[in-house]
């Protein structure tokens, strides 16, 4: 049974940027959200874990409506992005400009790096002159930290780089529409210790100008990146604060025993 929304700080209404409201979602019959609430702060990360089949990876997805994608996928609820209801007021393909996505595996296009990152300025018409698309393209490269590792093969294909800087890729191509948000879907779960340490340390730096939300199988990643962590546990938001309350005084038996490892 889901606690009670005051078992649940939220913080200031001004400091918000995303505000969910008795969200469920259904995949055909059967229920995988239950009358999840949730504020996500500006400029903050915050980490959603909770065991396999939780639900955290399907709460990520509705906050920029990825889950229309899949068939018999059904959201009710509210999600307000700066206020504006995502799901009766945006575009689509709006929102995801606003709301960016980087997944588990990293998918760059099989195109080159240089038209990955190029790839969303120009479908989004915020570009019209090649010096811009230039100098939007080797920012994000900057931002994602892999400029410097790739300036001089800018036309070879994204599939040919190493998994850690395919993962830096696709964070680029994510920045490259100047989002307001970065949706971050187990980015590390299929990389190695020294490139998940880097992509670590870039969200780290990315959080001054983004508000990031990162689902994580990693406790110990949660602890590391994140301000603020939200628990969940078969479908229910069990409980969220800040990330060093939850870890070391969570106030739900739940938490404490996923914490402790004894169950998950």
């Amino acid at each position: 049974m889901s606690p009670e929304p005051a078992n649940l700080p939220q913080t200031d209404a001004s400091q918000a940027k995303i505000v969910a409201q008795d969200v469920d979602v259904f995949y055909g019959e059967k229920q995988a959200i239950k009358k999840v609430c949730l504020t996500v702060n500006e400029r903050e990360v915050t980490a959603l874990i909770g065991p396999s089949g939780c639900g955290k990876s399907t709460f990520l997805r509705c906050l920029n409506r990825m889950n229309e994608t899949i068939p018999d996928c059904r959201v009710e609820g509210t999600v307000l992005l700066d206020g504006i209801d995502v799901y009766q007021a945006l575009d689509p393909v709006q929102l995801r400009a606003r709301v960016g996505m980087v997944f588990q595996k990293p998918n760059p296009f099989p195109k080159s790096i240089y038209d990955n990152v190029a790839f969303g300025p120009r479908i989004h018409g915020l570009v019209s002159r090649p010096d811009e698309v230039d100098e939007i393209v080797h920012h994000s490269l900057q931002r994602a930290g892999l400029y410097d590792e790739v300036k001089d093969r800018l036309q070879e294909p994204g599939t040919g780089l190493s998994g850690g800087q395919q993962q830096r890729l696709c964070i680029a191509r994510a920045i490259a529409v100047s989002p307001e948000v970065i949706l971050m879907d187990e980015p590390c779960s299929a990389l190695d210790p020294i490139a998940t340490a880097r992509v670590e340390e870039l969200i780290e730096e990315l959080r001054d100008e983004y508000t990031i939300i990162i689902v994580t199988h990693s406790m110990q990643q949660a602890a590391r990146v994140s301000q603020r962590t939200a628990f969940f546990h078969l479908g229910d938001l069990i409980e969220v604060g800040p990330t060093e309350e939850i870890f070391t005084s969570p106030r739900e038996k739940l938490t404490q025993g996923y914490i402790t490892g004894r169950f998950g």
